[in-house]
C-alpha cells in the first residue's frame, strides 16, 4: 500500500501515475498528488487529539490552501453524512473509537480522492463499531468509490470483491474481479 500510494519508494522497479514515473517528480508534485488523488484511512486514526472534529476532518483542505469558508461548508457535509454532524466542535479527544474512525474517514473523503486507502480500517474497535465503518466504506466503493483495504482480518477482506494475499512481499494469491 505504501508504494502505491506513494508513502514509500520502491528498491527496484518503478511506480508510475497515468504514464509518469513517480521518481522523476518533485516532492511537492507527489505531496500534491497525495493530497487531491488519494484518500487515507489507517487503523491509528492519527487525530489531532486536541483540535475539534470540524478541524481534523478539514485538515486536507486546509493543506490545500482551501478557504476557510468552503472547508468548513465541506467538512459540515461530510461529517454530517458520516452521523458526526452533531460532534463538529467536540474535540478529538472526547470521542469513542468508531467517532473518530468516522472523522478519519471524512477527512479522508473530504478532497473527493479517486482512490481511498483503508490501512486495517476495523482494528482499533469492537465487532458492532467495525460493521458500522465496513457499511460506510463499502457503500461508498457500491457508489464508485475506489477502496483498497489492507488487512489480516479474513472476514473483512471476504467482503472486497477482489482480494491479493502477499507473503513475504510477493503476491501468493490473486482472486475475484480483475479491475
Amino acid at each position: 500500500m505504501h508504494l502505491i500510494a506513494l508513502l514509500d519508494e520502491p528498491t527496484s522497479g518503478v511506480v508510475a501515475i497515468r504514464g509518469q514515473v513517480v521518481s522523476d517528480l518533485k516532492a511537492k508534485q507527489i505531496a500534491k498528488i497525495r493530497n487531491t488523488t488519494f484518500g487515507f484511512v489507517f487503523q491509528q486514526f492519527f487525530l489531532n487529539a486536541h483540535e475539534t472534529v470540524l478541524e481534523n476532518a478539514t485538515l486536507p483542505l486546509k493543506i490545500a490552501k482551501v478557504p476557510k469558508v468552503e472547508r468548513q461548508r465541506k467538512g459540515t457535509e461530510i461529517l454530517e453524512k458520516l452521523e458526526m454532524g452533531d460532534k463538529l466542535k467536540a474535540k478529538a479527544i472526547n470521542l469513542s473509537g468508531g467517532q473518530q474512525q468516522r472523522v478519519s474517514i471524512a477527512r479522508a473523503l473530504i478532497n473527493s480522492p479517486e482512490i481511498l486507502f483503508a490501512d486495517e480500517p476495523t482494528g482499533n474497535l469492537d465487532s458492532e463499531t467495525s460493521a458500522i465503518v465496513e457499511d460506510i466504506l463499502f457503500g461508498l466503493n457500491e457508489q464508485g468509490q475506489t477502496l483498497i483495504v489492507v488487512t489480516h482480518d479474513e472476514d473483512l477482506a471476504a467482503k472486497c470483491a477482489r482480494q491479493i494475499r502477499i507473503q513475504d512481499g510477493q503476491i501468493i494469491e490473486d482472486t475475484g474481479v480483475k479491475a
